[in-house]
């Protein structure tokens, strides 16, 4: 690469890292979502970082050994990590939906106990199941088993059906909710059942633009690295296509960050609050007989802008 696309990916870098650190912080002050849900997001922010390692990996190995004709044994040592970090964040992004879509599912399954019980179990083997999903899966690609285009077909159809599982659960959870309130009389459904679906609800509405941007941008993501692949394009359109999935992967916290923040109330207003914005409480006025109608306006006037 040459200065300016080194220059281009670190600004680009820096900015998605701060985004990211961002989404950590917003993600651990917020309790809008179960535990089980809310661990998971935080942890799939925090992946960016192998990223981060593996562009900063890659610069360094163009500017320390690719001037030099046959590439030493460090080198090829700091290739093969910089292959394993971008691949493990890849593959544990791509575990992420089915992930969200599983908690979603138990959420569905124990909605008469699901938010008393803890079941801190849950949080653990999807935590457990998103690591081994990508560490396996970066694995078999960094060792050749698992061909690109094969994984990028995978991908594909990870991000579709977990979409369409995540539409379906929803679906099922405003049937039930409206089961229950127009046909209340199943003692089995109390106050607190309706509360779990209600938030059910709430939580798929909340998730759905968010898992409909990740699985669009994944199936993206997978056609433009396959295309170069299966028609057998020019060297410089094959680069040009690299470098525009590369530019899309990296700014990938950025646009997740804004759309947290634009679907999920409760981290718009704690965004706020990193940005000095907060509303001013105006204490009730009490009304003096002897107080004209304009001066009581003009003291509510004063006490907002103190």
């Amino acid at each position: 690469m040459s200065m300016t696309e080194n220059i281009m990916y670190i600004i680009i870098v820096l900015i998605a890292s701060i985004a990211t650190i961002l989404c950590l912080l917003i993600v651990g002050r917020s309790n809008t979502f179960h535990p089980n849900l809310q661990g998971p997001i935080w942890f799939t922010a925090f992946v960016y970082f192998d990223l981060t390692i593996s562009k900063m990996l890659t610069i360094v190995f163009q500017t320390t050994y690719l001037v030099e004709q046959n590439v030493p044994e460090g080198g090829m040592t700091m290739i093969l990590w910089t292959a394993a970090t971008h691949y493990h964040f890849l593959f544990t992004v791509m575990a992420a939906p089915i992930v969200i879509v599983v908690e979603r599912s138990l959420a569905t399954y124990f909605v008469f106990d699901y938010e008393k019980k803890k079941r801190r179990y849950i949080l653990v083997l999807l935590l457990l199941f998103q690591n081994f999903f990508g560490a396996t899966f970066t694995l078999l690609t960094v060792n050749n088993i698992l061909r690109y285009i094969s994984a990028a077909v995978l991908a594909g159809i990870i991000a579709i059906s977990s979409f369409l599982t995540f539409l379906y659960n929803c679906r099922i959870n405003k049937r039930t909710l409206h089961f229950v309130e127009t046909r209340n009389r199943d003692i089995k459904f109390d106050l607190s059942v309706r509360y779990q679906l209600r938030e059910n609800v709430k939580t798929f509405k909340m998730l759905n633009f968010l898992l409909l941007m990740l699985t669009g941008m994944i199936v993206l993501l997978a056609i433009l690295k396959t295309i170069p692949m299966i028609i057998g394009v020019e060297e410089k359109t094959k680069y040009m296509f690299k470098m525009s999935t590369d530019m899309i992967v990296h700014a990938g916290p950025i646009y997740v960050t804004i759309t947290l923040i634009c679907a999920v109330e409760d981290y718009r207003i704690i965004f706020y609050r990193f940005l000095g914005y907060e509303k001013k409480k105006v204490d009730p006025c009490k009304i003096n007989s002897k107080q004209t109608e304009r001066d009581i306006y003009f003291e509510q006037f004063l006490k907002v802008l103190k």
